[in-house]
């Protein structure tokens, strides 16, 4: 039986991570006080919480929601970036912060009920943001209509000038 402490940190991961759709697994050791900091800074702009949390209970909150298959990456010191929006702003961030540092590494993540490996986040790292990805969606499709748009205008042009030579050749037919 765990001890109360333990079993209250446990329902708080429980909480924590079943409402979640993105949970990256990153693991550290020897990273200094002030790395943490830095890390846990950078990322509060993109992530729902940070946790640096032992494994025993994080193995056991994985399996109170349901998650069997993420095991392997709960080796030695883990550090977990959960969210629900945007995993490639998160997946920048940590592929930012692990260059330079050995004590760092990324391992996986959990998205969206799937267990990727490390190098598949860092391949999300180097995706556009979801607005970028839009706009770029919204400029494709809003092209062939301004072409659209500037092919009936020359259209209209032409016909508007061919009209007006009809009009003066007639007019000067008429005198």
């Amino acid at each position: 039986m765990p001890s109360l402490g333990k079993e209250l940190m446990l329902q708080e991961m429980v909480r924590t991570l079943e409402s979640k759709d993105y949970i990256f697994f990153a693991r550290y050791h020897g990273l200094s006080a002030a790395d943490f900091v830095e890390l846990r800074r950078k990322l509060e702009k993109v992530t729902d919480k940070t946790v640096a949390v032992k494994n025993s209970i994080t193995r056991l909150a994985f399996k109170k929601i349901g998650i069997t298959d993420a095991k392997g990456l709960l080796k030695g010191p883990v550090f977990l970036a959960i969210g629900n929006k945007e995993p490639q702003l998160i997946s920048k961030v940590l592929v930012e912060f692990a260059k330079g540092r050995e004590n760092f590494q990324l391992d996986g993540a959990y998205l969206e009920g799937n267990v990727v490996p490390g190098e598949y986040v860092k391949s999300l790292a180097a995706l556009p943001s979801r607005e970028a990805l839009i706009a770029s969606v919204v400029g494709g499709l809003n092209a062939p209509i301004s072409g659209f748009v500037n092919v009936m205008g020359q259209l209209i042009r032409s016909l508007a000038i061919a009209l007006d030579q009809i009009h003066k050749t007639k007019a000067s037919q008429a005198s």
